[in-house]
């Protein structure tokens, strides 16, 4: 039975094959619900730390040692409507291109800009994400959505929903670049979900964001902008 998933937000179709593969021997759980070279990607991670626990570290989980690629990340904006937090972050990332795809580029430096929006809503305990890289998207183009939220199963654990498009505009190539792309990607989702419990770990017990408890005591409703400290 094919049962299809649309995630309206990043225009991403993505089609599970009823039935889950056997467990993945990653740490955390995944559960795998599609996997197609070129094609959009889903996937559901169970991260064994509850949803306040990732919420205090959101902003704090670069650095680390299972993202070395990231370079630097900093706010543009911030805003909070209602009892949402808006963010716009610019994450620049280490990244070499292939040996058959450098001969396109003169810029060979290993550097590319990524755009992160965010919601974070603590009144029904969600993060949502939505990235995209803004260079290098002439070669290629991936973006992403996650949403974070307390597992049904387990209220200390939390759930990652994610989905992911691959794309390319070069001609004859489109399709070996985008598998490309997805590849890395999907290698780049297991030291991610590391990361998250290696940040959580290291900040337990710290008051990191403690404005997510704040908003959801106050009931600000004004929009206001942030430096990030």
């Amino acid at each position: 039975m094919i049962i299809p998933r649309v995630h309206n937000t990043l225009d991403i179709t993505c089609t599970c094959i009823g039935g889950l593969l056997p467990e993945s021997r990653r740490t955390p759980t995944v559960k795998k619900c599609f996997s197609m070279p070129s094609l959009p990607y889903c996937e559901e991670s169970t991260l064994k730390h509850s949803w306040d626990d990732i919420a205090r570290v959101f902003w704090n989980r670069y650095p680390n040692p299972f993202a070395k690629h990231i370079s630097s990340d900093d706010v543009l904006q911030r805003k909070i409507v209602g009892k949402k937090m808006f963010s716009t972050r610019l994450i620049v990332k280490n990244g070499v291109l292939p040996k058959w795809g450098e001969f396109m580029f003169k810029d060979t430096s290993g550097k590319y800009l990524v755009i992160e929006n965010s919601v974070v809503d603590p009144v029904k305990k969600t993060i949502t994400t939505y990235t995209r890289n803004v260079s290098l998207t002439s070669f290629s183009s991936l973006e992403e959505k996650c949403t974070y939220k307390p597992s049904a199963d387990n209220k200390g654990w939390t759930v990652c929903e994610r989905s992911a498009l691959s794309s390319s505009s070069v001609r004859l190539l489109a399709p070996q670049i985008a598998s490309f792309a997805m590849s890395r990607y999907r290698h780049s989702v297991v030291a991610t979900d590391r990361g998250w419990s290696f940040v959580v770990n290291k900040f337990e017990g710290s008051p990191i964001n403690s404005v997510l408890a704040a908003l959801a005591r106050s009931g600000v409703t004004k929009q206001a902008k942030f430096v990030r400290p």
